[in-house]
């Protein structure tokens, strides 16, 4: 039985490729899912992945299709060229051609920026960066903007203003 469980152990250990510093895991095509209580609380895909050892911190490249639901309807759409997920709080930052923009009436329509960090225990979107939003047939540049989610309340930097008509 020893014997077995060495072999079976083995030939289940990953070849050591890179001499014993390897620091990730790298994963392709990646679709995940998470659920906020019994209902479906976010959807994404992603050309490829890498994890941390201790597997808390995923980046994910090219991130497409991102839904996030509210009450278990869509709400919020993403793309991101990268999104950097820390798994102990379900935080994440955006990064590289970040595109948000929302599936329901009354929302702000569109946000497209460089950066983008959600603290997800405040349902926080900030946006530490320029940012453009459309929003009801304006077009506003902002040079930064915090949105919270559960409050509604939103605050800018230094904002222009442009009406579409």
């Amino acid at each position: 039985a020893a014997i077995a469980y060495f072999l079976i152990s083995a030939l289940l250990t990953p070849d050591n490729a890179g001499g014993g510093n390897q620091q990730q895991l790298e994963m392709s095509r990646i679709v995940g899912q998470g659920a906020r209580g019994n209902q479906v609380g976010w959807r994404f895909s992603a050309d490829s992945s890498d994890i941390s050892t201790d597997g808390m911190v995923t980046t994910y490249h090219h991130v497409r299709n991102a839904t996030y639901f509210l009450h278990g309807a869509p709400a919020f759409k993403l793309t991101a060229s990268n999104l950097t997920l820390d798994l102990r709080t379900q935080n994440y930052t955006g990064y590289g051609g970040v595109h948000i923009w929302s599936v329901r009436k009354n929302d702000l329509e569109d946000i497209k920026t460089t950066t983008v960090a959600w603290n997800n225990p405040l349902q926080l979107l900030t946006c530490p960066e320029p940012v453009h939003v459309r929003y009801k047939g304006y077009e506003m540049t902002s040079a930064r903007l915090t949105w919270n989610f559960l409050t509604g309340e939103s605050s800018l930097g230094q904002t222009s203003i442009h009406a579409n008509g």
